[in-house]
């Protein structure tokens, strides 16, 4: 690494006196934040800078649509025509992509079907994302791309057990569907049972949502160090479910999930 005599990082010099590094420096900052506004005092402080060369950087964000202003006035958010890139994006490298290779091995190393789904912070719900079908003709077909509660269901219950305590209470102590006769909707025994997924890195569960299907999931996180953001797991009819094969089943779910998660991040995760 290469210091000057006052032993700075001149390479992080170099990069806080370009304007674009340091735009992008910003808008990298307001993603990963979880405030959904940044006042210009704020992103001076982060970046290192002058309030008034904060303003300027915010304000040329701003002229691209890249940010804009809170309803306050004061502080600025992410902008339309960011989410517009974000999408676009998206469309380009979709999430499914980085979990399908990782199902499809799943599947062929149990037999069973193997889903993806992906968590919302707002809505406190999940959605299935990816499936890749069992070969067996009995099997169970997840809805995708609708959401659903965390209460029910291992993929929900593995969510539920790694969000911060604060944010499980408030989701647990509100109304409960009944999904199936099989759903815990008791909120005191609902919370002792996400005590032990978290202990184990896993959720089985036995006709919480579909009757009839068995399954294991295990959390996938997101770019955040323990934010989750969805869970990796398998679906088995019940019928066909073999107790015998169940920590073999949760090992491989937890390293499906795990290569997800690395995926995700970009990470080499050797296996």
């Amino acid at each position: 690494m290469a210091t000057d005599e006052a032993g700075t990082d001149t390479g992080e010099a170099s990069r806080r006196r370009q304007p674009l590094a340091r735009g992008i420096e910003l808008l990298t900052y307001m993603i990963e934040s979880p405030k959904d506004s940044h006042g210009v005092r704020e992103l001076a402080g982060r970046l290192g800078v002058s309030p008034s060369t904060a303003h300027r950087l915010i304000t040329d964000l701003e002229k691209l649509g890249l940010v804009r202003r809170a309803e306050n006035g004061t502080s600025y958010r992410l902008g339309l025509e960011f989410l517009r890139l974000a999408w676009l994006t998206t469309g380009r490298y979709p999430s499914q992509e980085l979990a399908l290779g990782v199902l499809q091995d799943l599947v062929a190393q149990t037999g069973e079907s193997a889903f993806s789904s992906l968590y919302n912070d707002q809505r406190h719900e999940m959605m299935f994302t990816s499936t890749v079908e069992s070969p067996h003709p009995l099997r169970y077909s997840l809805p995708l791309q609708q959401w659903m509660p965390l209460h029910g269901g291992a993929s929900g219950l593995v969510i539920l057990a790694f969000l911060p305590e604060e944010v499980q209470r408030e989701i647990v102590r509100k109304p409960l569907a009944q999904l199936t006769p099989d759903t815990i909707t008791d909120p005191d025994a609902l919370l002792e049972r996400l005590v032990q997924i978290r202990r184990d890195g896993y959720a089985i569960t036995r006709g919480e949502r579909i009757s009839g299907a068995v399954a294991i999931a295990a959390p996938v996180f997101g770019l955040v160090p323990g934010a989750i953001a969805g869970a990796a797991g398998i679906s088995v009819p019940e019928s066909r479910f073999d107790e015998s094969k169940t920590t073999a089943f949760a090992i491989d779910v937890r390293e499906a999930a795990a290569q997800i998660t690395a995926n995700i991040s970009g990470q080499h995760l050797d296996r």
